[in-house]
């Protein structure tokens, strides 16, 4: 889910105000969708968090890939471009993106970028029959 709008902050009380951009409704999340790019096992069993902090250097890439997991990713620095099945998505500090299991690649902007990320273990997709 890529979306370049701002977030609506909710004034909840005086100095205090909060946005919700993305919220699951069952534990664990629900399953992935099928992919096709390669899967990188995040070893995380459904349910399950990690929170990590991830730097990509100049002009660096990784392959186009898919993970087990639901990703909340945050840019703190720098930029990146997020290649999606849809196009290149430029993200700059700020920016907040939530992948669902789906195939992507990430190429670090012109200085590289830190990311804030969130994993969620999922479970695998449904068998098709």
């Amino acid at each position: 889910m890529v979306s370049d709008g701002e977030t609506a902050l909710d004034q909840l009380a005086p100095g205090f105000a909060m946005a919700i951009p993305y919220a699951t409704t069952t534990s664990p999340p629900p399953a992935r969708a099928a992919a096709s790019a390669p899967l990188i096992d995040q070893g995380l069993a459904p349910g399950l968090v990690r929170w990590m902090i991830v730097d990509l250097g100049p002009d660096s890439e990784t392959p186009m890939h898919h993970t087990d997991t639901l990703d909340l990713q945050t840019v703190l620095s720098g930029s990146v471009d997020l290649l999606l099945d849809d196009g290149t998505h430029r993200l700059s500090a700020g920016d907040r993106v939530v992948l669902t299991g789906v195939d992507h690649a990430w190429r670090g902007g012109p200085d590289g970028c830190r990311l804030s990320a969130v994993l969620i273990g999922t479970p695998p997709p449904a068998e098709t029959t």
